[in-house]
């Protein structure tokens, strides 16, 4: 799977991932919200 870089505006495409909690969460789940804020780990070192 390749790295697509999108712009400011471009619309991301849905994705989902597992919280702290180990519920599953979908960009989807947060449509129609004002912002939405990701921050990806590269891992503890």
């Amino acid at each position: 799977m390749g790295t697509k870089r999108i712009k400011q505006g471009e619309k991301a495409r849905d994705f989902t991932l597992v919280d702290t909690q180990g519920r599953q969460v979908s960009l989807s789940d947060f449509e129609g919200k004002q912002n939405v804020y990701l921050v990806f780990n590269r891992g503890f070192t």
